[in-house]
C-alpha cells in the first residue's frame, strides 16, 4: 500500500479531504506520434452537449469544490480554479461549432489524465515517482514556502502560509491541492513510474474518484492499444478524512 500521511494540523483544521491514487510502473513512449482526437471528439461533444459556461458552477460535482474552496480554503473559485473546472471552461470557451480543444496535445500520460479529469470534473495530478521521496504527506504550508508550478518558467512562487499542498518526506511540494502541480516532480517523456491522485472534497465520493482513474485507464488503454505507449497498471487505492 502506497504510504498517504494527513498532518495532524489538517486534522486539526478540520479540511476534510480524500483522495484515490493509482500507481502506473514501466511506463514507455514507443510512438510520439499518436491520434487522440476521437476520444476527445466524444469528450468535448458531451460536454457541449451538457454544460455552458454559465451552466457549469450548478454541476454538483463543480459547486461542491467550489465550496470547499470558499470555506475550508478560503480562496476565491472565480479566481483561483480546481484544475478540472479551468480545462472544461476552456473546452466551452472554444468556438461552438469546433470539435478542436483550446488546449495543447502535451504527452500520452497528461493527455490521457487530463481528457479523464474533464469528462468527470474530478480534479487529478500525476507525480514521477522517481523525482521525490515517500510518503507522500497532505499538510498547510508555512511560512515562505516556495513553489515553482508546471507553465511558469523555472519562477519560484512564495505561497501564502496555511495552503493545503502535497509534499515529500523533504518538504519538497508537489502540489498545490487541488489546483496546480509542481514542476520538479511533473511527468516528463521519459517518466518510467509515476503516481496519479484524484482529489475529493465533501460531497465527492469513492466511487466517483475511482470513476476519474478508470477514466484515465481507459484513455492509456485506448493508446496501448494503438501501439503508442505500454504500461503495468496497479489497483486504486483510497484514503480519506471525510468521516
Amino acid at each position: 500500500m502506497t504510504e498517504i500521511i494527513f498532518s495532524d494540523e489538517l486534522i486539526k483544521s478540520e479540511i476534510k479531504i480524500s483522495i484515490a491514487i493509482v500507481k502506473i510502473t514501466d511506463f514507455t513512449i514507443i510512438s510520439k506520434k499518436y491520434d487522440f482526437a476521437p476520444k476527445i471528439y466524444e469528450i468535448v461533444s458531451e460536454l457541449r452537449n451538457k454544460y455552458s459556461i454559465k451552466s457549469l458552477k450548478d454541476d454538483p460535482i463543480i459547486a461542491g469544490y467550489r465550496k470547499f474552496y470558499w470555506n475550508q480554503l478560503h480562496i476565491d473559485p472565480t479566481k483561483i480554479r480546481p484544475s478540472s473546472e479551468a480545462l472544461v471552461r476552456r473546452i466551452l470557451k472554444n468556438a461552438k461549432n469546433s470539435n478542436e480543444p483550446n488546449f495543447p496535445k502535451i504527452s500520452p500520460f497528461v493527455d490521457a489524465y487530463n481528457w479523464a479529469s474533464a469528462e468527470t470534473l474530478i480534479p487529478m495530478g500525476a507525480y514521477d515517482i522517481n523525482s521525490f521521496e515517500p510518503p507522500i504527506l497532505f499538510r498547510l504550508t508555512g511560512k515562505n514556502e516556495e513553489f515553482v508550478p508546471i507553465g511558469n518558467g523555472n519562477e519560484k512562487r512564495i505561497l501564502k502560509p496555511n495552503t493545503l499542498v502535497i509534499a515529500d518526506k523533504n518538504g519538497k511540494i508537489l502540489s498545490q491541492f487541488p489546483y496546480r502541480d509542481s514542476k520538479f516532480s511533473m511527468v516528463r517523456e521519459n517518466s518510467k513510474n509515476i503516481i496519479l491522485i484524484a482529489c475529493g472534497v465533501p460531497g465527492i465520493s469513492k466511487e466517483q474518484l475511482f470513476r476519474a482513474l478508470n477514466g484515465t485507464k481507459n484513455n492509456l488503454e485506448y493508446l496501448r492499444n494503438m501501439k503508442v505507449i505500454k504500461f503495468r497498471l496497479n489497483k486504486f487505492e483510497y484514503f480519506s478524512l471525510l468521516e
